[in-house]
């Protein structure tokens, strides 16, 4: 018998088929460690080591993981990003490598193997919850149901997962390029940034995170695509043992630029007209011409459309840069004057050198709003997931509340509230947008609007708390051409929406967006797969934006609210992930200006396990405590 057997109590699970895995079940026996540690003593194997590490005790239980097919790994951190926020889970670790080959027997040639034989061919592990009030096989069969609801998806690939490498051109802020380069490092791809030689990735210190960095001029001018094209050009001729073999960019104002560099060096991306079309939202508007859309360029344009359509016009209306993002200059004006004031607001000069000088007007519509990501392969959807954007303070037509009325972000949902016949309203329409846009093979954050919903925003008298309800009568009469569409961007949602997503559903927009760039079709279509069940929990994504300018002066804000007397548990359980976005001495505009880029104060991601109505009053609570160390700021 082999030692091993006799120090551990173990047993074999196999999962279901789609699961590619069978579970070796490690209890605790009446054993002391040091007698454990020796009859393993001089194993390499980092299952053994992680085994040595995490022993189980009392009613404790180690879960190992092994292959029932043969294959190569889709993505090397696959079961940490699976099994994210999974409960009774308190260590868990991957023992695979990007792109390696691992081997599969059936369950019945493992039941033959020694333990130490089983031991080899584990591709990761997982330490159970020691919970005294639960038996074990309780306990390991809860886990087991986690395991089949989040390993149901092919994370091994017949085919081998050779190295690639990207050209990342505008890598952005470390906050949103770091979920990319993660990723990057566990699906086999090398990044190699192109940026200004001050860039942050420049430093030796986040070599990690890059194969290589080369400086560029990232001046944003009429040579600039020829200019990009020509870095990686060189750079190909001079690395010719490493190849570049696709292009992206984290920064928004490069995404038409960046399609138009792929083109020339025969780089898979979206038709450059497509990104540029939906770049701009009033060639975008043209998708969907139901409602009034005008664009003006100058005070000249405006006084002509005013006199052609003035005495028409149906306020309220919209205006926005034609070429905006982050909710700049969004506003909503009840009358001509209103329009006249903002309109030329945003031909100020320090707005035109971000956003340009086309200014659109259109229609506001009312109705919830949705945000959507599509991502289509071959012109068909393999992810479509839609959460609820909740009012802004620019919905409202109350102004005597105090808060600056914009479009900036207060929160979002998931999962929608949106009765599951609205939301295929949804898909079908903003399918048939994204197909008239040209796009074929891409990721898409859309915004969306749903006339005639049987749903609408209330305040409900119990709690205050503002939330889509069913109206009374509950009758609709939407169909897909009552999808009124905001925008279409040619890229995943936000950082911060792209990890709600992921936590929630199980799907990675940032692993995706980096496949997408190579035309990895295989690998997207096996990462696209939701949860079996469904999202794990209910979402609050809670904004919380400045109020008014300054320097902004309360540091650490995430941890003094999580950690506020008497609510270190009560909130701090219910938030997966929160993130300063301002630090001390951080000059901050004041939001009336419509420059609203950089002033979130922090983001939250909270969670309920129970209902959508205890995560909003956590995330409610949440924001008053913001609000209070912030002296409201």
């Amino acid at each position: 018998m082999d030692s091993n057997d006799a120090t551990w109590a173990w047993k074999l699970d196999t999962l279901p088929e789609e699961t590619t895995t069978i579970v070796l079940n490690i209890y605790p026996k009446n054993i002391s460690d040091t007698s454990t540690k020796s009859s393993t003593e001089g194993s390499a194997h980092a299952a053994t080591q992680f085994l040595l590490e995490h022993l189980p005790k009392g009613n404790g239980l180690v879960k190992l993981l092994l292959p029932l097919q043969s294959g190569y790994i889709v993505q090397s951190d696959f079961l940490e990003r699976r099994m994210v926020d999974c409960l009774n889970v308190t260590k868990l670790q991957g023992f695979v490598t990007p792109g390696k080959h691992i081997r599969g027997y059936t369950a019945e040639v493992y039941h033959g193997m020694s333990i130490s034989s089983l031991l080899s061919y584990s591709y990761g592990a997982i330490v159970v919850q020691n919970d005294s009030s639960l038996s074990i096989e309780t306990m390991s069969t809860a886990i087991n149901d986690q395991l089949v609801n989040r390993l149901s998806f092919p994370w091994l690939s017949s085919t081998p997962i050779p190295r690639k490498r990207l050209a990342l051109v505008g890598a952005s802020s470390l906050t949103k390029a770091q979920g990319y380069l993660l990723a990057a490092a566990s699906l086999n791809i090398a990044i190699v940034v192109f940026d200004e030689p001050s860039h942050w990735l420049s430093d030796n210190s986040y070599s990690h995170l890059r194969e290589d960095f080369v400086p560029l001029d990232m001046a944003i001018d009429m040579d600039m695509a020829h200019r990009i094209a020509a870095a990686l050009k060189r750079y190909q001729n001079s690395m010719e043992e490493k190849p570049i073999d696709g292009v992206m960019s984290f920064d928004e104002r490069f995404h038409t630029i960046i399609a138009h560099v792929a083109t020339q060096l025969d780089f898979k991306t979206s038709p450059p007209e497509s990104v540029g079309l939906v770049q701009n939202k009033f060639k975008a508007r043209q998708l969907d011409t139901n409602d009034f859309c005008r664009l003006v360029r100058s005070p000249e344009d405006l006084e002509n459309m005013l006199s052609k359509d003035g005495p028409q016009l149906a306020y309220p209306l919209i205006i926005k840069p034609a070429k905006g993002w982050c909710s700049e200059g969004v506003w909503k004006v009840a009358n001509e004057q209103e329009l006249l004031e903002k309109v030329h607001l945003l031909w100020r000069e320090s707005f035109t050198a971000w956003h340009g000088n086309e200014v659109v007007i259109e229609t506001y519509v009312e109705g919830p709003e949705i945000d959507a990501n599509i991502v289509l392969v071959d012109g068909e959807i393999v992810v479509f997931e839609a959460n609820d954007d909740f009012p802004c303070t620019g919905d409202y037509n109350d102004k005597s509340g105090g808060r600056v009325q914009n479009f900036v972000e207060t929160s979002n949902m998931l999962p929608s509230a949106l009765p599951p016949y609205e939301l295929r309203s949804v898909q079908q329409r903003l399918h048939e947008l994204a197909l008239a846009a040209g796009f074929r093979n891409a990721i898409l954050h859309i915004e969306a609007k749903l006339r005639n919903s049987s749903c609408h925003y209330v305040k409900t008298d119990s709690d205050g708390l503002v939330d889509l309800e069913l109206k009374t009568p509950a009758t609709t009469t939407t169909q897909p051409k009552d999808v009124f569409l905001i925008e279409i961007n040619p890229r995943a949602p936000g950082w911060q929406e792209v990890e709600a997503t992921a936590r929630t559903y199980g799907v990675c927009y940032y692993s995706i967006s980096l496949l997408n760039a190579l035309a990895d079709k295989e690998r997207i279509v096996s990462l696209s797969k939701p949860f079996l069940g469904g999202p794990q929990y209910h979402m609050q994504l809670l904004y919380v934006s400045v109020q008014k300018g300054g320097i902004y002066k309360f540091g650490d804000i995430c941890k003094r609210v999580l950690q506020a007397p008497g609510q270190e548990h009560q909130l701090s359980a219910h938030v997966v992930k929160s993130t300063n976005l301002l630090e001390d001495g951080e000059e901050v505009l004041d939001p009336s200006t419509g420059q609203v880029y950089g002033t979130f104060i922090a983001i939250f991601l909270v969670i309920s396990r129970t209902s959508r109505k205890e995560a909003m009053r956590i995330g409610n609570e949440i924001e008053r405590l913001v609000r209070e160390y912030t002296d409201g700021f």
